[in-house]
């Protein structure tokens, strides 16, 4: 489903809990829903697409994709060959792009039922499997079948920090991967530069410290622009999965 630019306009400043979209002509007259109200955007398809990827010219999953070719490529990886899993999945696009790159195993996981049933409607057929659960608080039985695909790699695009996934959901991501797995995530540099609330600075340090993740490249991008537009930066990590220091 495509939309025309006047479906959606974009709301300036952001308020003190989020920035403000309105929408017109998708089931009502006019609604101003938030940005992040996934459940709301989902339900429409490519609704999503249309609001992050074209108006406000989201790169994360692209660049997460390129960073991903490149440190398959360095560690002499054929996609087919790794398992890979994405975490905060979303509607699929990151999925999507695995598999153009030669992926054939992706298993998708996110925290809303509504990123699964859009991703199912849109998008069938890209993950093996797409698991819905908190990976920070991760159900024993949410664990068990992410260990049976036995992943051998790691992307997330902008589903950590902040309101999204906390630091304790990438390191139990990391705790299914086996030695030397790539790992790639983009991240809010708001978040890799501060300890407060959904802050990653702390986190990263300790995991780059204690070597359970190797640093291969990290660097800065613009991500897109805000309902203000105002340019939005964040980082890139690429890494590998390192032996875990028992004494950290």
């Amino acid at each position: 489903m495509g939309f025309s630019p006047s479906v959606v306009r974009l709301v300036g400043s952001p308020n003190d809990d989020g920035e403000y979209i309105v929408l017109r002509g998708v089931g009502v007259d006019e609604e101003t829903v938030r940005l992040h109200d996934y459940p709301r955007l989902y339900a429409v398809p490519g609704l999503y697409e249309h609001v992050v990827q074209e108006l406000l010219a989201c790169r994360s999953p692209q660049v997460a994709a390129d960073g991903l070719a490149h440190a398959l490529k360095r560690l002499g990886l054929d996609p087919a060959d790794v398992p890979l899993l994405d975490l905060g999945a979303g509607t699929g696009l990151v999925g999507e792009l695995m598999r153009r790159l030669g992926a054939t195993t992706v298993i998708g996981l996110d925290a809303l039922d509504a990123a699964r049933d859009a991703c199912l409607r849109d998008r069938p057929g890209v993950y093996r499997d797409y698991l819905v659960g908190d990976l920070s608080h991760p159900r024993p039985g949410l664990l068990e079948r992410l260990r049976a695909y036995r992943p051998g790699g790691l992307v997330s695009a902008g589903a950590l920090g902040g309101t999204h996934a906390p630091a304790e959901a990438l390191v139990n991501a990391l705790a299914l991967l086996p030695a030397g797995a790539p790992v790639v995530f983009t991240i809010d540099e708001r978040w890799t530069q501060t300890d407060g609330p959904g802050g990653f600075r702390t986190p990263i340090t300790r995991l780059l410290a204690s070597r359970q993740l190797q640093l291969v490249e990290r660097s800065r991008f613009q991500h897109g622009r805000s309902t203000a537009d105002a340019p939005i930066h964040y980082e890139m990590f690429i890494a590998t999965k390192g032996p875990v220091d028992a004494s950290q």
